[in-house]
């Protein structure tokens, strides 16, 4: 394989890209745009409410144009430049599966009240689904040059067969090569399988996204907090075991790439020690080994 990538950026700390529907809507029609002008393929992309992600064919000369002039336009929307972009080439079809499905299951990670093949602004939709060409679509050609411009936001001129849906994006089934995706999984069923697996931690450090975050003690506080009511039934590291401890630092480790330091600091921990066991071999540094 050549030529696959995954592209995204990391998530805004302080602030959201998109901040309403018409923001969303603004943004669906950028991909449009800039896949047409730099002649990618898209296999799936998903637009979350602080950082983006696609998965893409196409050289890496017009991904690193796609995703910096993307993040132009949204730089209307946000502040972009603190929003790094992340490319990583895509080597095999398992691990493209696998990205496909670390992508679309996006919006549930985060604990969106939907599921990953029914969020709006995305791809999701498409895949192994019947049911979505049934939907009523107003044709390009049904629509001004002027008012075009205006929705589009840019100049670029749509192939005919494109379409726009009643919310004025252009239908991603005219770019996204959905059927290539359904190639690659052969069956409704095997996607399944791909988006059930919780590989996110995962593939976010292959990526290198996990490395790239930033998270203060004061915003991770909460996160300390309902990570011990879901493993100790306790509010506060201060009344936990060691052990206990060195549990919930390996989880807000997994989870959020922290320093041995900061996680030091979070679970009331001595640096010295959980430092020996966090830097051991295994993910879970207290797992009994096998006899």
């Amino acid at each position: 394989m050549r030529d696959y990538w995954h592209i995204c950026t990391r998530g805004l700390e302080r602030e959201v890209i998109f901040k309403s529907r018409e923001d969303f809507v603004y943004g669906m029609n950028g991909v449009a745009v800039f896949s047409l002008m730099y002649d990618l393929r898209i296999l799936a992309f998903c637009l979350m409410d602080n950082h983006v992600h696609f998965v893409v064919k196409g050289s890496r000369d017009a991904c690193l144009r796609f995703i910096r002039y993307y993040k132009r336009r949204l730089s209307a929307l946000a502040d972009m430049t603190v929003a790094d972009e992340c490319l990583k080439e895509i080597g095999d079809e398992e691990y493209l599966r696998r990205v496909i499905a670390y992508v679309l299951r996006n919006p549930m990670s985060a604990g969106l009240d939907v599921l990953p093949l029914t969020y709006r602004w995305g791809s999701g939709a498409l895949y192994f689904n019947s049911m979505y060409i049934s939907q009523e679509m107003i044709p390009v050609q049904a629509v001004g040059k002027q008012m075009l411009r205006k929705i589009l936001s840019s100049r670029v001129v749509l192939p005919e067969t494109y379409r726009l849906t009643r919310e004025m994006y252009v239908d991603p089934s005219c770019y996204v090569c959905y059927k290539e995706v359904e190639k690659l999984y052969r069956y409704p069923a095997r996607m399944m399988f791909y988006l059930s697996r919780n590989e996110d931690m995962e593939m976010e450090l292959e990526s290198g996204l996990l490395g790239r975050q930033r998270y203060g003690d004061k915003e991770l506080r909460g996160a300390v907090e309902r990570m011990c009511r879901e493993m100790f039934r306790s509010d506060s590291p201060e009344v936990l075991c060691v052990e206990d401890r060195y549990r919930l630092a390996a989880r807000l480790r997994k989870k959020y790439g922290l320093s041995i330091s900061q996680l030091a600091r979070l679970t009331m921990s001595d640096r010295n020690i959980l430092a020996s066991v966090l830097l051991k071999r295994h993910p879970d540094p207290l797992r009994e080994s096998k006899p």
